[in-house]
């Protein structure tokens, strides 16, 4: 068997509030050229993806904070 490609996937949910849950996954393929190590290729990519799942996340999450920090200043 040659593998040609490798994919590698990453999600997570958070729970923000009742019935509100945030959820972010990331999946990203790469073509496996020769030599290349797949163990390599495997913990690069996964970090890669890992990585921008969680900046995603953060940046959602904190965007809601910023959103009801608002709304309660308001009132």
């Amino acid at each position: 068997m040659k593998l040609t490609e490798y994919t590698a996937s990453y999600g997570r949910k958070v729970q923000l509030e009742r019935f509100e849950p945030v959820e972010v996954f990331e999946s990203v393929t790469a073509t496996i050229e020769e030599g290349d190590d797949l163990e390599v290729v495997s913990k690069e990519l996964g970090e890669l993806v890992r990585e921008n799942a969680e900046r995603n996340l953060m940046t959602r999450v904190l965007a809601k904070k910023m959103t009801e920090e608002g709304t309660d200043g308001d009132e």
